[in-house]
C-alpha cells in the first residue's frame, strides 16, 4: 500500500506539471507527452491487482501452515493411538494373567502372580505356593535365613514388610481383608536347624481390622504334626508390637520381651516373628509345641 500511494502521488504531482507557470516576464508552459497521466492510472490499476494476487497468496501461504500444523497434530495422534493401542494390549494381557486367588492359578509352579481379590480393589502381587499340600496357597509370612529384621513398629507390621519372595511380612491390613467374612484355612510350616520339619493346620483364621488391634477373631480346627501353639492361647488376643502394647501382661510388652510382635496372650508360646539365630538364647523364632524352647531356621505361615 505504502509503494502504490508514493507511485500515485509522483503519478498525480507529474501530470499536474501540464499547467502553465507564469512569470512577469514570460510565459512558460510545460507539458507532459500525451497520455502520460492515463499511462500512470494503468500502472497504478495494475498494481492494485498485484496487490490483490498478493493478498491471495498470502492467503494460500497461511492455509497452507495451517495444514502443515494440522499435518503435524495428525501425525502426533497417530503416535499417540499406536501407544494407547500398545498400552491396551499390555492391560489386556495383564488382565489375563491376574487371579482372584492362588487357588485360581493353573500353573503348578510355585512363585509370584498378580492377585485381586476384590473386583473393586487394586491388584498385589503375591507369592503362591503350588506344589506343597495341593497348591493354591498364598504365602503371608516367610522366615528363613535371617535376612530381613522383623523387629519393627506397629506401621511396618500394618503395611507389610521385606520382599515377596524372600523374607517377608504381607501386612496386618491386607490380611484382615484377605480373611474378613471368609472361610480361610490357616498353614503353617516349620523347621529346626536339626532338620525336623512338621506343620499346623487350622480350618479357621480370620482377624480383625485395625479399630480392633487386628484381633485374632477365629482360629480354629487345628490338625498337623507340630501341636497347637495358637488356638489354645493366642485366639482372641490382640496384636502387639514393640511400639504398641495390646496383650494381656499389664506390667509388660511381650513384644520387648520376645524382641517380636505376635498375637500375644502372656507372652505365648510362639513367637514366629522373634529375632533369627541358632545361638541357644530365649529370645529366637519358635513354636513352643515342637520341641520346647528350640530355635527354628524355617517359618512360613499361609492362608487359603
Amino acid at each position: 500500500m505504502a509503494v502504490k500511494f508514493a507511485i500515485a502521488t509522483f503519478a498525480l504531482a507529474f501530470c499536474c506539471a501540464a499547467e502553465p507557470v507564469k512569470g512577469e516576464d514570460f510565459y512558460l508552459k510545460r507539458e507532459t507527452p500525451s497520455g502520460s497521466c492515463f499511462g500512470f492510472e494503468l500502472l497504478i490499476t495494475q498494481l492494485e491487482i498485484l496487490e490483490q494476487k498478493l493478498g491471495k497468496l498470502d492467503n494460500l501461504e497461511q492455509k497452507l501452515t495451517k495444514l502443515d500444523i494440522l499435518e503435524q497434530k495428525l501425525s502426533k495422534l497417530d503416535t499417540v493411538e499406536q501407544k494407547l493401542s500398545k498400552v491396551d494390549h499390555t492391560l489386556e494381557k495383564q488382565v489375563k494373567n491376574v487371579f482372584q486367588s492362588c487357588s485360581e492359578v493353573q500353573s503348578k509352579i510355585s512363585g509370584k502372580y498378580r492377585l485381586r481379590p476384590d473386583s473393586n480393589k487394586q491388584s498385589f502381587v503375591g507369592f503362591c505356593e503350588q506344589e506343597k499340600f495341593g497348591g493354591g496357597w498364598l504365602v503371608i509370612q516367610h522366615r528363613f535365613d535371617g535376612s530381613v529384621d522383623f523387629y519393627r513398629n506397629w506401621t511396618d507390621y500394618k503395611n507389610g514388610f521385606g520382599e515377596i519372595g524372600g523374607e517377608f511380612w504381607i501386612g496386618l491390613e491386607r490380611l484382615h481383608k484377605l480373611t474378613k467374612d471368609k472361610n480361610v484355612t490357616l498353614m503353617v510350616e516349620i523347621e529346626d536347624f536339626d532338620g525336623n520339619y512338621g506343620y499346623a493346620r487350622y480350618d479357621e483364621f480370620e482377624i480383625g481390622d485395625e479399630d480392633a488391634k487386628y484381633v485374632l477373631k477365629r482360629i480354629s480346627g487345628y490338625s498337623g504334626t507340630i501341636g497347637d501353639s495358637m488356638m489354645s492361647t493366642d485366639k482372641g488376643c490382640m496384636f502387639t508390637t514393640r511400639d504398641s502394647d495390646n496383650d494381656r501382661y499389664s506390667s509388660r510388652n511381650c513384644a520387648e520381651i520376645s524382641n517380636g510382635a505376635w498375637w500375644y496372650n502372656f507372652c505365648s508360646r510362639t513367637n514366629p516373628n522373634g529375632p533369627y539365630h541358632k545361638k541357644e538364647e530365649w529370645q529366637k523364632l519358635h513354636w513352643d509345641t515342637h520341641r520346647r524352647g528350640v530355635q527354628l531356621k524355617f517359618f512360613r505361615m499361609m492362608i487359603k
